[in-house]
């Protein structure tokens, strides 16, 4: 299945509460796991993925560190203007190591709001995120994660 939130695939970042030069929001949609962005110390902190087409979504996956309660909320419009939540989860802790979640949904979404409510330290990261689905009219998708 294809990832539909990568760069390369059409995802972009269209909204981040925060930005640092060093760690921008478009680290999370280049691929790598190495590359983030990060908060900057307060919380909720908030990112929006814009999808290129309206996309049903079988799984979402998140790579991060120091995340420990996020909600994932979507919205089919065109222009964003309201979203309807999709979950909210919290991340259990693992120090040095990156947290991995992955959600298994039956959604559409054109755009998806990341809203990291609160961290396990001052700081959290996110070093990627992956939207795995079909297109909407059901144009097969080949590309894995």
């Amino acid at each position: 299945m294809k990832d539909y939130a990568r760069a390369e695939n059409g995802g972009q970042i269209v909204m981040a509460s925060c930005g640092d030069e060093r760690f921008p929001p478009d680290n999370i949609l280049d691929g790598k796991d190495d590359t983030f962005w990060m908060t900057t110390g307060m919380f909720p902190q908030d990112f929006i993925i814009k999808l290129e087409n309206l996309v049903k979504i079988s799984k979402i996956t998140t790579l991060s560190f120091s995340i420990k309660r996020i909600c994932v909320e979507k919205s089919e419009q065109e222009n964003a203007a309201s979203f309807e939540k999709v979950f909210e989860t919290d991340l259990t802790a693992r120090g040095d190591r990156m947290q991995t979640e992955v959600h298994q949904v039956n959604i559409k979404a054109r755009f998806l709001r990341f809203s990291i409510l609160s961290g396990h330290g001052e700081f959290a990261t996110v070093n990627r995120v992956s939207v795995v689905g079909e297109l909407e009219d059901g144009t097969p998708a080949t590309e894995e994660f």
